[in-house]
């Protein structure tokens, strides 16, 4: 983006993603290099979080931040100036508390400052274009309803759930279900649907924040103070719907339905043209032979051609595709499909159960040389198996960025999982 407008046109992304180098001014027209100040790496940090002051619903960064007061020494890094500092932190909380608490941040309207994004003129030179929009999502969804708090649930009580802390900052008196002697914290870690990055950077606990983010999008991760608001299970479960029965011959028809149980907002969410989510289906006869596959993965990490997807494929100008997560240059979808909070999709197989089983066997002249031999079916079972996988980047965009030969790939995710028989009725 930087190359093809220039260096100041990436403050549209440097807003949510890359605060601290932004407002340190080097995302200007006169800069180089982007990532000459310290702190570029930082992402969006607790400074950043705790200074912002106000937030307006048009999204896009839309927020007013504020140089936090500061306790002396307290940016000194090591020696007796940084004891100092930690000394006067904890011996005298109430300014720190008062700089940095807010009752903001616990507002889902605090978080549509980032979590609401759209495109306009100044941008792609075209026109306005909504892209991702958890906060609206989430405002007409059923985990908001008119006149009833007691049935609300709000984006920190999914992404941030409490835990048990002996942190000196434990306790809350204005959040929901707390009090200021509560012995808990809310946690930071905002698990959401990312396990890529944490492993592509090599983070530190990267492994823990995988385990616990697979948890959280196969439903497993409990939150107590919220477990009576929604369904046990799956956060996006799966209903396998078949005829019990089938002939040999016959056409089988399969659907498979995907309900959002728990999701907050939009399923799945975030930037649609990189993330991927499929329905992976696969039929086996009596001896493991595959009838009839769709959204397999191959050894290049690409998805089957023709799966049933939930993603977006954004177009420019032109109507060429999106597929380098040039967003500036996005006027419009081709295709998108993603399911609303609460709401089912589904998806529809067809395909031709057997007429002829294929079995091996073994010539009585040509001992321990097997070969297989086609027998009519006289009953058997088709077993069928559906999962909904889930993966944070599309594998075209990880080969653009770091090459084909880099061996990267987004871990997939199986999301949810549901099987039947159908039994062949013997001619």
């Amino acid at each position: 983006m930087a190359q093809q407008n220039g260096p100041q046109s990436t403050r549209y992304c440097g807003g949510c993603h890359d605060p601290a180098s932004l407002f340190a001014g080097t995302k200007n027209v006169f800069a180089e290099d982007l990532s000459s100040v310290r702190g570029h790496q930082e992402g969006v940090s607790c400074l950043v979080c705790h200074s912002i002051r106000e937030t307006d619903l048009k999204g896009n960064a839309n927020y007013t931040i504020v140089q936090p007061e500061r306790y002396i020494y307290e940016t000194e890094e090591g020696g007796s100036a940084k004891l100092l500092s930690d000394f006067l932190i904890r011996t005298y909380p109430k300014k720190h508390i008062d700089v940095f608490a807010k009752r903001l941040f616990k507002t889902p309207e605090y978080c549509a400052a980032c979590h609401k994004q759209f495109i306009d003129q100044e941008v792609n030179k075209v026109g306005w274009v909504q892209l991702q929009n958890q906060y609206d999502n989430w405002r007409k969804s059923k985990w908001n309803p008119e006149g009833e708090p007691d049935k609300v649930v709000e984006c920190r009580e999914c992404h941030m759930p409490l835990q048990e802390s002996n942190d000196p900052a434990s306790g809350d008196e204005l959040d929901s279900y707390r009090f200021a002697s509560d012995g808990k914290h809310r946690d930071h870690r905002f698990i959401g649907a990312n396990s890529f990055v944490p492993q592509a950077l090599q983070l530190e606990n990267a492994a823990e924040h995988t385990a616990l983010t697979e948890a959280w999008l196969r439903g497993e991760r409990p939150i107590p103070e919220i477990e009576y608001k929604w369904a046990a299970g799956p956060a996006v479960g799966l209903e396998l719907e078949c005829p019990d029965t089938v002939q040999p011959g016959e056409d089988v028809k399969l659907r498979v339905v995907i309900t959002s149980n728990k999701v907050g907002h939009d399923f799945p969410t975030g930037p649609l043209d990189i993330i991927q989510s499929w329905i992976n289906v696969e039929v086996t006869d009596d001896n493991g032979e595959v009838v009839f596959a769709s959204g397999h993965v191959d050894e290049k990490h690409f998805i089957e051609p023709g799966s049933f997807m939930f993603k977006a494929e954004p177009v420019d100008r032109y109507g060429n595709l999106i597929d380098r997560h040039n967003l500036w240059e996005m006027v419009g979808v081709r295709y998108r499909r993603a399911i609303f909070p609460g709401f089912s999709d589904a998806a529809s197989y067809a395909f031709a159960c057997p007429a002829e089983l294929a079995e091996k066997a073994t010539a009585g002249e040509q001992v321990g040389r097997d070969f297989e031999v086609a027998t009519p079916y006289q009953g058997g079972s088709l077993h069928v198996k559906a999962h909904l996988d889930y993966r944070k980047a599309d594998q075209y965009l990880l080969n653009f960025i770091f090459g084909e030969d880099s061996g990267i790939t987004a871990p997939v995710i199986r999301m949810a999982s549901t099987e039947k028989t159908i039994r062949i009725e013997g001619t």
